[in-house]
Order: structure tokens, then C-alpha cells, then sequence
């Protein structure tokens, strides 16, 4: 079709040269169009004629109807005080009353999460603000996301949206479009060309407009997205403030509800065309680098790889490198660098392991403290070509923003020759937002890194002390060599006294002991073994030593002998405990541990060394030839270990006081019931309180040598705590020795008598060790008794020489 222009928003006739040299004016062209009407149709009907043109034509008509019908004086008397006005229901498109056709266009626009689907929801909006108030036509200018200018945009025939290439008024003077981007406010003219506030008019040849009406376009956010600027041709009136204000509220409304159609809608071809979008995609990536921190810890150079991965995309750039500062050369270096290059997405490494490149900090200097963004990087003299060199690539333009971790510069990450042009403020607010979640996802990498390095070295030192705490060939087969009774009366009797065993006979003793309660189910090499590791590892310690352990197992042994209410799994777990009890003691209690800030008291919040027994318990087990467990089944294994835990941590005395309730309530109301098992677990816990302060309940001879190295553990914890500014208890103050017979009573009285009087209500066994531990009571209040006497004759004595000195 050559009699025909198409300009935006407005369609003019022309006169071409149809055949040969004649010339046809626009009225001849009329006047033959009025008398072959049925050619008219056949072309407008065709595809010649857009359908979005033909529309166009459409809304028009009804324009010029409705014109004729209201009139404009109506609209120019008006002009100051806006009324309302029905819209014309004769018109079509945005002015029709059955709008489900532009309802389906506006969906399908706005779920095309890219640049042509935007703009062409922007053209429907100019569109419909043209079609309300009768403009003749209508220019868009957008903001480019790159350069920030304003640029004209056209409609194409074929429906594509293309930036304008038109030509440009000679002019450089500012645009009414220019004039309201920069403003941000609405403008409204009676004649663009002649006024004074627009001297670049509209900027384009098209000089038969005259009154135009200028929009910016703002999202909900402020931002401004574009300028939309209607026109009305020469003799065509101008436009009202009703006209403004109509346009104004279309356009708010229409420009919000895009800005949330962008955010909330995910891109199919991962194009990030709109700042929305972009940050939209930012958001993702620190989400998910957040994630990676938090949920899947990974090494170093795994988040490197993973933020400059994004870093590059983000901003399309060509490369991406991230360089870190080595305080101790003033170096920066980098061991992943031209990611994103293509031929190879994980970096630069060698085959040999990992290869670094450094270089002075020079450019980088720079970006640590402000960031850098470069047009032409060899014309700027802080640029070091050092890395052209070495890789071979040459770099046009740099991106360049410091890492911190806590207020301290850690690197730089540059990006390098961004895709169609320089980088842009955008990429730099971007990128900005980037780096510091790059810094944090950097620094708990490294953390992991030392944690995971730490925990090698662990490791070692583990390995190093097993070899050093687990007992040695010789010792095995020194113990295998000797050969025991078959029976062992004494060991029958709670009487017996374990400080008259040598070295070798305890574990000896041991290893019967445990035999002759389970047989021969157990491999025997791996019971040595375990049994003289255990021995091992009870430090040196006055009372809570390797000796005190097999007392509590020997005290157990006898127990467990004359009584059938535990199962063989229960008393394999209480012989277990008993042996293993106080493992690694330090010769310090519980309070100890707390008040000074321990490393294990750190660990566990209650029954500090009581759990710690039963993990080296655990380990011992764990060592090579020495789980004498591993006959059990799998349910076996745990009950047995969960026994163990059990009992173990029953020996913390400061559990007895509410196990003593509980029991005392049970008995009251009935009797234990061996078919819970819930008493069974009460009954166990008791026991081995009973049988870890079976001392007060030996002879008097193995009672009282036994008490003076308690007590000469508790003096050096006292010692210990004085040293670091704490005044010990009395009965851990070496000051206060003479009162160690009365703070026997107390303990016997207040904790041993009322322990083995309270099982010995429900085992016949434990009476004679109620009745021993109330004889020892008496033995030490006799001495008590003394030695008050002896303080009291010290007192008066003291008092008659004062008396004598004062006379």
C-alpha cells in the first residue's frame, strides 16, 4: 500500500505516483474512493491493513462522532472545573463497554516476563489514554536500562517493538518528553512550538501538532519508567484538565499494576531486562547463597566458584575473577579466576592442583575501598595489564567492588568487557548488594575450612593419644599367661579389701569377676584389652583412681551374685558402669568443673563428669580389640549401651536425692514392682550409688585408710581453688583438717546410712552394709566426740594463759 504513512499513533494520506507520470492529489484519491467504495473494502478487509491500524481507524470514527454529538465548546467552557461525562458506548476498543477481548490481550502481555511484553503493555496503555480523550495520536519514550537516556519507541505493522531511528529535530534544545522526564511532573500545551518552557517541541519533523499532553510514567516505587506524550493536530482544540487528570489516573493505576505483573512473574529465557527483574533474580541468588552457608557447607572454593558464577551473569559480563588479599606480601591472588569464559565452568586449575596468579594491588587498591567501574581500561593508568599478559585476553572495561568481613577488606571481584557497552550505575547497585553476601558466604567458607582442618587435626591427636592410652601386647599376654582358681570365695564378700591387690591382680580379678557372672559368650582377648585399657585410663588421682573403680565393679560383682531381679543384659550394663564409672576422673567435681569455665563443663550443661566417663567408656569400646559387646545383636548392642549411659550418670550424687524420693514413695505404696521397668531403672540407679560409696560401708580399718585419701583429693581441689581466688568449702579447706571427723558424721548420716537402709528394704544384701556404714557412723562420731574434747581443753587452756597475762 503506497498511498499510505504509518507514524506511531496517526495515519495521513499522501500523494504517490500510482502509474507512469500521473499525479493524483488527496482529493482526487477521495473522490474516487467515494465512488468504489467495495475497492476500499477489499483492501481494508485484507491483510494489507494491521489489525491494531484498522482498530485504530475504528476508535477514530467514534471519536469524531462522539466530538460531533457533545461538541467541544462543552469541554473548553469546562476547562477549569471538571464534570463527569459518560464515555461514548458507541465507540470501540478501550471506549467499547464489552472489553474481554483487551482483558485476554492485557493476561497474555502481562505474564511475557520480557522486554517485548512489557513495552507492549506500555503501547496498550498509551493506547487507552489516547482513545479517552480523543487524541489524534501519541508518542512512548522509555528510559534504557543501559544508558539511562530517553528513547522513542514505534509500534511496528508486525505487532514488534522497536526503538525509534528517527530523524532528529536539528535542534538541542530540551523536549516537552525531555521536560517532563527530568520533572517528573505532568505538562500540558496549547501549542508545543510556541512554548517558551519546550524549546526542542516534540523533537521530531511531524509539524502539524500542536496541543500535546505529556505523562511521565512512575511505577509504585517512584521509578521512573518512561514518558507517554499525546497530541492533537492542528485545528483539532487542544486538551483540558480533565484530560490530564483522566490520563494521570489511567496512567498511575496501569504502570503500578505493571511493576507487580514484572516482579512477581519469573523470566522463561533467564533475560534480566528490567531493573525488577534483576533484583528479582538477586534476591534468588542470595537466598540461595544463604542456603549454601547455612545448609550446605561447602568448601572454599566451591562458594567461590558459585558467587562468581552469578556475579558474571548478573551483569553480563564476559569474565569474572575474584582476588584475595595475602596480608602477609601486600599480594592479591587468585587460585579461580576467568569464570565464566566457556571453556571452563569451574575455573582455572591445573591437573597438578591449584594454580594462583599475583599481582600488586595497584587498580585494586583503589576498588577496596570505593569499588571502580572503568569505560577503557588501558587509558586508565591504574589498570595492570600483569594479568593480560599472563592469561592472554585483553580487557576493555572493569567492574571492580571490595569483599569485607567484618569492617576489613578480604578482596576484590572484577568483572571484565560487559556484553554491548560499559557497565552501568545499575550494575553497580547490583553488584554493590552482591559483594556484601559474597563477603559473609566467603567468611563462613573459611570458617568451615578451618573447622574442617581443625577437625584433621583432631583426628591425629586422637589417633596419637589412643596409642598412648590403649594397653600394649605385653601387657595382654602377661595377664593371659596367669592362671586363676576356679573359685574365688573372697571375692564373694563385700569385706573385701582392694588395696592389698598388686597391679597385676586387679585386672586379673577383673576379667574373673566378669566371667564368672557371663560366661563364655564373650571373647576373651578383647576383654583383657578392654579391661586394661579401662585400667589406663583412670588417671593418677588419690581417690578416684583405677582402684576405686574395681572396688565399685567388686561391690557390684557381689550384688549381682546373690540377686536374680535384673535380666543378664541389665547386669552385664551395672557391671559394665560400675568398672567404668569414673573413667578419666580429674580429681575434681562437678561445681569445680562449672566454676571455672572448663573446656568440658562447656560441653555439657549437667553431670559434667559424669557423661564424660560414659564417653570414654564409648570410645574405649570403639578402639580396635576392644568391643567386648560385639556378640550382641544390634537391639542388644543399644539396650546395653543405653544401660550403661543410664547407670553411669547415676553416679553423679547430686541424682540420689530425687531417686531417693521416688524409690521411698514406691516402697510406701506398695513395693517395688520388678515387672516395670521402670522401677528396675530406679532400682539400677540406686544400686550403683550404693556401690559407689561402698567405702563407708567396709571394715573399719578399710573405711578409715580409705578416708584419708578422699579426703586428701578433696584438700587439693580445695588448693586448686584458693590458688585461683575462691575460698574452698570446709571440707576441701586443708585449713580445717582437725574437723574432718565431724564432716564425716555428716556425710555418713546425711547420704550413706540412708542410702543402704533404703535398699536394704528391698535387698536382703544390702542390710549388712546398712548395719556396717551405722557402725563406721558411730566409729567417726567417737572421734568427733574426742576431738572436741581435745578443743575444748585446747580453748580453756588458751583462756586461763590470757587470764594469767592479764593479771
Amino acid at each position: 500500500m503506497n498511498n499510505m504513512s504509518v507514524t506511531n499513533g496517526n495515519v495521513k494520506p499522501r500523494a504517490t505516483p500510482l502509474t507512469g507520470s500521473e499525479n493524483l492529489s488527496p482529493d482526487a484519491v477521495k473522490a474516487y474512493l467515494k465512488t468504489h467504495p467495495q475497492l476500499l473494502e477489499t483492501f481494508v478487509v485484507s491483510s494489507a491493513v494491521p489489525k491494531h491500524i484498522f482498530q485504530r481507524w475504528v476508535n477514530k470514527r467514534a471519536a469524531k462522532e462522539a466530538k460531533s454529538a457533545n461538541g467541544r465548546k462543552a469541554d473548553k467552557l469546562n476547562d477549569s472545573a471538571p464534570v463527569n461525562r459518560s464515555l461514548d458506548s458507541n465507540g470501540a476498543d478501550w471506549k467499547s463497554l464489552n472489553l474481554a477481548s483487551k482483558r485476554r490481550l492485557l493476561l497474555e502481555l502481562s505474564t511475557q516476563s520480557n522486554a517485548g511484553g512489557f513495552r507492549l503493555l506500555l503501547f496498550e496503555l498509551a493506547n487507552a489514554c489516547s482513545q479517552i480523550i480523543d487524541a489524534d495520536g501519541y508518542n512512548l519514550y522509555l528510559i534504557d536500562s543501559d544508558t539511562h537516556d530517553l528513547s522513542q519507541y514505534i509500534l511496528e505493522a508486525d505487532g514488534t517493538v522497536k526503538q525509534a531511528l528517527l530523524k532528529k529535530s536539528s535542534t538541542k534544545q530540551v523536549t516537552i518528553a525531555q521536560y517532563v522526564a527530568k520533572s517528573e511532573e505532568p505538562a500540558r500545551t496549547e501549542n508545543v512550538f510556541t512554548d517558551p518552557k519546550f524549546p526542542g517541541g516534540t523533537g521530531n519533523t511531524q509539524t502539524d501538532i500542536r496541543a500535546v499532553l505529556c505523562q511521565p510514567l512512575l511505577d509504585c516505587s517512584g521509578t521512573l519508567i518512561g514518558v507517554l506524550e499525546l497530541y492533537r493536530l492542528s485545528g483539532n482544540g487542544t486538551f483540558t484538565r480533565r484530560d490530564e487528570q483522566s490520563v494521570n489516573i489511567l496512567t498511575t493505576w496501569a504502570c503500578s499494576e505493571t511493576y507487580f505483573s514484572q516482579l512477581f512473574t519469573s523470566s522463561s529465557d533467564g533475560e534480566i531486562f528490567t531493573t525488577m527483574n534483576k533484583q528479582r533474580k538477586l534476591n534468588d541468588f542470595l537466598l540461595n547463597v544463604a542456603k549454601s552457608i547455612f545448609q550446605d557447607i561447602i568448601s572454599m572454593d566451591a562458594v567461590i566458584m558459585k558467587v562468581m558464577n552469578f556475579a558474571q551473569k548478573l551483569v553480563n559480563a564476559d569474565r569474572a575473577s575474584l582476588f584475595l588479599v595475602d596480608g602477609k606480601t601486600n599480594e592479591l591472588y587468585a587460585r579461580i579466576f576467568d569464570v565464566g569464559t566457556g571453556s571452563d565452568e569451574h575455573g582455572n586449575l591445573d591437573s597438578e592442583g591449584q594454580k594462583e596468579i599475583r599481582l600488586a594491588r595497584s587498580l585494586h587498591h583503589a576498588a577496596q575501598h570505593l569499588g571502580l567501574n572503568i569505560d577503557d581500561a588501558y587509558n586508565d593508568p591504574r589498570f595492570n595489564s600483569e594479568v593480560d599478559s599472563k592469561t592472554g585476553y585483553t580487557t576493555k572495561t572493569i567492574l571492580c567492588m571490595p569483599i569485607f568481613i567484618r569492617g576489613s577488606v578480604i578482596g576484590v571481584v572484577q568483572m571484565v568487557n560487559k556484553t554491548g557497552g560499559a557497565f552501568t550505575k545499575a550494575d553497580e547497585d547490583a553488584f554493590e548488594t552482591f559483594a556484601i553476601y559474597c563477603g559473609l558466604a566467603l567468611h563462613h567458607a573459611k570458617l568451615y575450612d578451618k573447622i574442617r582442618r581443625s577437625e584433621q587435626k583432631y583426628r591425629v591427636a586422637l589417633e596419637v593419644l589412643a596409642y598412648h592410652s590403649v594397653c600394649n601386647k605385653d601387657e595382654v599376654n602377661k595377664l593371659k599367661k596367669v592362671k586363676l582358681r576356679d573359685r574365688i570365695v573372697e571375692l564373694e564378700t563385700f569385706d573385701f579389701n582392694a588395696l592389698k591387690l598388686s597391679e597385676l591382680e586387679k585386672p586379673l580379678y577383673a576379667v574373673y569377676m566378669f566371667k564368672n557372672l557371663f560366661g563364655s559368650r564373650f571373647d576373651g582377648d578383647d576383654l583383657i584389652r578392654f579391661i586394661l585399657t579401662v585400667r589406663k585410663n583412670y588417671r593418677r588421682v588419690p581417690y578416684h583412681n583405677w582402684t576405686h573403680g574395681w572396688s565399685v565393679a567388686h561391690a557390684m560383682f557381689v550384688v549381682l551374685k546373690v540377686t536374680d531381679h535384673f535380666t543378664p543384659l541389665e547386669q552385664l550394663a551395672l557391671y559394665v558402669s560400675s568398672l567404668c564409672h569414673d573413667l578419666d576422673h580429674r580429681g575434681k567435681n562437678n561445681a569445680y568443673m562449672k566454676n571455672m569455665s572448663t573446656p568440658l563443663a562447656s560441653i555439657y550443661s549437667t553431670s559434667v563428669m559424669e557423661h564424660h566417663h560414659f564417653n570414654q567408656t564409648v570410645t574405649i569400646l570403639q578402639q580396635d580389640g576392644h568391643n567386648i559387646l560385639k556378640a550382641l545383636s544390634s537391639d542388644e548392642y543399644k539396650q546395653v549401651l543405653s544401660s550403661i549411659k543410664h547407670c553411669i550418670l547415676a553416679t553423679d550424687l547430686a541424682l540420689f536425692f530425687p531417686n531417693k524420693g521416688k524409690l521411698t514413695n514406691i516402697i510406701a505404696n506398695g513395693g517395688i514392682n520388678w515387672e516395670n521397668n521402670d522401677h528396675r531403672a530406679l532400682m539400677q540407679a540406686v544400686l550403683m550409688t550404693s556401690c559407689d560409696l561402698i567405702a563407708s560401708a567396709k571394715p573399719w580399718e578399710v573405711q578409715t585408710e580409705t578416708v584419708k585419701v578422699i579426703f586428701e583429693e578433696f584438700y587439693e581441689q580445695g588448693d586448686a581453688e584458693r590458688v585461683n581466688g575462691r575460698e574452698p568449702i570446709p571440707m576441701m579447706n586443708r585449713q580445717k583438717a582437725h574437723e574432718l571427723p565431724q564432716m564425716q558424721v555428716g556425710f555418713m548420716n546425711g547420704i550413706c546410712v540412708p542410702c543402704y537402709d533404703l535398699l536394704a528394704q528391698v535387698m536382703p544384701c544390702a542390710v549388712i552394709l546398712s548395719e556396717r556404714s551405722r557402725y563406721n557412723s558411730a566409729k567417726w562420731q567417737e572421734l568427733a566426740d574426742e576431738q572436741q574434747m581435745v578443743q575444748e581443753a585446747k580453748e580453756k587452756e588458751a583462756n586461763k594463759r590470757k587470764g594469767k597475762a592479764g593479771d
